[in-house]
């Protein structure tokens, strides 16, 4: 157990609830791992009280902390500054204190991208297709836009969420907006994808077997199939992208890499994706 003293400093998770989140075990070992004398914990914090939340890190002198659902889009009135990504998606998940001053960060689609580059997946100039238009769609919509050139198609069935994230790609290059399309379900089975992301929660525990858009989807061998769902390991989209011999692409790796951003923001060090992917395995799939 680690020993906590005087010197101990702090950082949180907000959010509501929080007791589920598996960031205390992926930052506190880092902490340790890296001879950091801080520690990570979980503040269940309601709408109403998140102001003074967000002031009490400034006044408590914390290093910073993460922001969970419901309050990474209200955080941000509250914060000094905002990097160009959370600008962008209009969210953040990362907080850092620069001596009284908090800046907020997103981590989630660079983490996400993270994944795809370390399996060599290559997204330069590919077809790319998300599945789903909330938070997450966006954040990985804005980060791959940001960094590489290519087609991103965003498939949800409320086409007026779909066309806000379009609105949102076209701001950060204009010079792509015939790459940028907004579609229907139905459109799917004959609409040429290379990359399908699941953004969607449809597959998670406890609903295991179903699919999104299942009756409109066309897997071949030829496609890389992505999902975000991380509980269960292998959703059963990506079983069945599996049958027909596509790529696979986990979603522990979006959780994983988008904690190790957040601990580098905060530390300027860098936690191993192999020791922290073997200590989640162990935590969710040991049963």
């Amino acid at each position: 157990m680690k020993e906590i003293d005087g010197k101990t400093k702090a950082i949180c998770l907000l959010g509501d609830p929080v007791e589920h989140s598996l960031s205390p075990l992926i930052h506190n070992y880092g902490f340790e791992k890296e001879g950091l004398n801080y520690v990570y914990i979980n503040h269940r914090i309601g709408e109403k009280d998140l102001s003074t939340a967000v002031e009490g890190l400034r006044v408590l002198g914390y290093i910073g902390c993460n922001v969970t659902f419901p309050h990474k889009i209200a955080i941000m009135q509250y914060l000094d500054q905002l990097s160009p990504e959370v600008n962008l998606i209009g969210a953040v998940n990362t907080v850092k204190n620069e001596k009284g001053r908090l800046i907020g960060y997103n981590t989630d689609g660079k983490g996400y991208i993270k994944g795809l580059e370390r399996k060599g997946i290559q997204l330069a100039g590919k077809r790319i297709t998300i599945l789903g238009a909330g938070g997450a769609a966006k954040s990985i919509a804005v980060a791959l836009r940001m960094e590489y050139d290519c087609e991103i198609t965003i498939c949800n069935r409320r086409r007026d969420k779909s066309i806000e994230i379009i609105d949102v790609l076209e701001k950060i290059d204009k010079a792509s907006i015939e790459k940028n399309q907004a579609i229907a379900p139905e459109d799917l089975a004959t609409y040429p994808i290379d990359i399908l992301i699941n953004c969607t929660p449809v597959g998670m525990v406890p609903n295991t077997k179903d699919v999104p858009f299942q009756e409109h989807l066309n897997l071949h061998k030829d496609m890389v199939v992505s999902d975000i769902i991380y509980h269960p390991f292998e959703t059963q989209l990506l079983k069945e992208a599996l049958k027909v011999g596509a790529t696979i692409h986990h979603g522990l790796d979006m959780l994983i890499d988008q904690g190790i951003l957040a601990f580098e923001i905060w530390t300027r060090q860098k936690l191993s994706f192999e020791t922290i992917k073997e200590l989640l395995q162990k935590k969710l799939y040991s049963d």
